[in-house]
């Protein structure tokens, strides 16, 4: 690697601890960062920047680390010489990642150094790095398999895993070495109330929906209250539909807790089949509590039939307060029916649950909203040439977002093609006998692990870009379908399936909001990302 100018490196210092650690043996920040600094002085190299990231909501594997990312950042931009981290398990425990980073901060003209131990640029170096390497991935994968099987085994046992969050209602206790859950009684009589709520009624003897308890319980000092154990995102007192819901569907209440509903890393709904039941203290009855589910379910169902009114910008539009989501709001009557874009943290009581404000944007047709943006969309579909112009700016503005990826793919491709390479030359040796055969089936081994390694992460990338580009084929099939759509402009116009096809095909957003006084909706899609701003203006009709 060539040196700058002053016949000096220039290091960085780069330290990162993550779910998987234990804070001992210098894997703490400090402890790493020390080390790697006295390796660098050690060696005569200027130290021109430190780099530390605490990220224990990640894995050893992860990949996309914002720390990671800037040192990247700094390596194209050229501004230092050589990478000093701990050890290999502290910039990557995943075999395939490692290599990647590794290649790509060389061909940025950056070497990587470890401060525990050196490993030469020699066949022997190299190998030597690739076993220790295997092995951070073993024992990454070893720490939670046996995090995940002790956890597992405690639950067997009759003992309960809630890292320290027991669930409303409930306290946790030690007793002959076992966690347990005890009914906390303050919380406890709340619980009760809801599910009669829910199931029997108020004092009207009407069933009250989820929306209504929430409402009813507003004043009730909810599990982030009485324990202020982490930040809070709403008022005191004010409770959120989901988590009532979420409180009606749980099975503790009836007395069994569930250990293992998702998977620790995939964040994916484990099967039935998966999960550990443990016996406790039950709040509610077994049979109130399935009525309450019953109740759920024919919820569902009903409201499964009921979607029976068109709001053309259903799922695509958000609040211009707040960011979040509008839904569709209908008010029918025997005379007349108004469909409306509402924000469930407006001003109406009946929604300003969720959050710690109410917002105050109004309520907005969805006819007006509907017709302005169905408009903008006619202008863009019957100029063709713009249509075209702004579909090919789009894909460039793509190709230059996926820029990064196709340089990482890159890479991986030539670090496979290597590999490879290397796998065929051992075949050959295998074959002419030159080698023992113990020797040669290690090495085979340790080369397709990290050729499977390779591959996986290049299918990652493959997807990505699948779902981020288009092929020149996708462009024309989409200006032929416009070019078609076009022409049956005025037949869409009654047809509300064909008006929305075209929504999804363009990736219609919008956002709306009053300014002034005025009503107006900012309107972008694939053809036009620039939010462009529409007066939403009363209906005529």
């Amino acid at each position: 690697m060539e040196e700058n100018n002053n016949g000096y490196k220039r290091a960085v210092l780069y330290a990162r601890t993550s779910y998987d650690d234990r804070d001992t043996d210098g894997r703490n920040l400090a402890g790493q960062l020390e080390m790697a600094r006295q390796y660098a002085l050690s060696k005569g190299y200027s130290i021109v920047g430190e780099v530390a990231e605490d990220d224990r909501g990640a894995s050893g594997a992860a990949f996309e680390l914002e720390g990671l990312n800037r040192v990247r950042e700094m390596a194209t931009n050229g501004e230092f010489d050589v990478l000093i981290p701990r050890e290999i398990d502290r910039l990557s425990r995943n075999l395939a990642k490692q290599l990647i980073v590794e290649e790509e901060l060389r061909r940025a003209g950056v070497s990587i150094e470890y401060a525990m131990a050196e490993y030469p640029d020699t066949p022997e170096g190299r190998l030597q790095k690739h076993i220790r390497a295997t092995i951070a991935e073993y024992e990454r994968e070893l720490i939670v398999q046996r995090m995940e099987r002790g956890r597992r085994n405690k639950v067997k046992a009759g003992e309960v895993v809630t890292h320290g969050r027991a669930p409303y209602g409930y306290d946790t206790v030690k007793e002959d070495g076992k966690t347990l859950l005890v009914i906390r009684e303050d919380e406890a009589q709340v619980v009760r109330q809801m599910y009669d709520w829910y199931v029997r009624g108020d004092e009207t003897g009407e069933p009250l929906t989820i929306r209504q308890i929430t409402l009813r319980l507003t004043g009730t000092p909810t599990w982030a209250d009485t324990r202020g154990l982490i930040p809070k995102i709403r008022n005191p007192g004010v409770w959120s539909r989901s988590v009532v819901s979420r409180m009606i569907k749980n099975e503790t209440y009836a007395g069994v807790w569930h250990y293992g509903k998702r998977h620790a890393r995939a964040r994916i709904q484990n099967p039935d089949e998966h999960l550990i039941s443990v016996e406790v203290p039950a709040i509610v009855d077994r049979k109130t509590w399935q009525a309450a589910q019953d109740r759920l379910a024919a919820n569902k169902a009903d409201a499964s039939r009921n979607r029976k009114y068109d709001y053309l910008l259903s799922g695509r539009v958000k609040c211009g307060r707040g960011n979040h989501k509008l839904h569709g709001q209908a008010n029918v009557t025997t005379r007349y029916k108004l469909l409306y874009y509402s924000c469930r943290t407006s001003t109406n009581p009946d929604v300003a649950v969720d959050v710690a404000y109410r917002c105050d944007l109004p309520n907005f047709r969805a006819d007006q909203v509907d017709a302005v943006v169905w408009g903008w969309i006619k202008d863009l579909l019957t100029d063709p040439e713009a249509f075209a112009r702004g579909l090919y700016k789009h894909q460039a503005e793509r190709e230059q977002q996926n820029a990064p990826i196709k340089e990482r793919l890159d890479v991986v491709d030539d670090l496979l093609a290597n590999y490879r390479r290397q796998l065929d030359r051992l075949l050959d040796l295998y074959l002419t006998g030159g080698f023992a055969k113990d020797v040669l089936t290690d090495r085979k081994n340790r080369l397709e692990t990290t050729i499977g390694g390779l591959e996986r992460e290049r299918a990652g990338l493959v997807a990505a870009l699948d779902v981020r580009t288009m092929t020149e084929e996708q462009i024309q099939d989409i200006l032929s379908f416009t070019q078609r759509v076009t022409l049956g402009l005025e037949e869409a116009e009654h047809n509300f399936e064909a008006r929305r096809r075209i929504i999804e095909l363009l990736d219609v957003q919008a956002t709306l909001d009053e300014e002034d006084g005025v009503k107006v909706a900012y309107v972008s899609c694939i053809v036009h990302p620039d939010r462009e701003k529409l007066s939403v203006v009363p209906s005529t009709t």
